[in-house]
C-alpha cells in the first residue's frame, strides 16, 4: 500500500428540502452520504475496505456498492477491489465473496 485514506465520502446526498437554509446543503452533504471505511492505493489500483467485527453478507453488500461508488465518483481510476476485514468471517458467505471478486481478511478465522 502506497497510500491510505479513511471515511471516504461516496454517493448521493439527501436532497435539502426548498426553503431551506442555504448552509444545510452543505449539513446534508457531510452527514447523509455513505462513508467508505478505508481506501488503500495498492499497486496499480485500490482497494474500497469495510471493517466490520463479523464478515456476513451485509459487509459483502456495503464492499461491492462502495466499489461500485467509488470507480463511478473517481472516473479514471484503474482497478477497484472490494475488500472486507473482520475478525470472522461467516462460512455461507465465503463463496459468494469469491465469485463475486470480494476479498476476506479475517483476524480469528471462519465462524461456522
Amino acid at each position: 500500500m502506497t497510500e491510505v485514506w479513511y471515511d471516504i465520502h461516496v454517493g448521493t446526498a439527501v436532497v435539502v428540502p426548498d426553503g431551506m437554509a442555504k448552509f444545510m446543503e452543505r449539513v446534508a452533504e457531510a452527514v447523509t452520504r455513505k462513508r467508505i471505511d478505508v481506501v488503500a492505493r495498492v499497486r496499480s489500483g485500490f482497494w474500497v475496505i469495510e471493517v466490520k467485527p463479523v464478515c456476513g453478507q451485509e459487509a459483502i453488500g456495503q464492499a461491492l456498492v462502495y466499489r461500485d461508488l467509488f470507480a463511478r465518483e473517481y472516473a479514471g481510476v484503474s482497478e477497484v477491489v472490494p475488500v472486507v476485514v473482520c475478525e470472522l468471517a461467516e462460512v455461507d458467505v465465503i463463496d459468494t465473496a469469491d465469485e463475486l471478486g470480494v476479498l476476506i481478511f479475517t483476524i480469528d478465522g471462519i465462524l461456522k
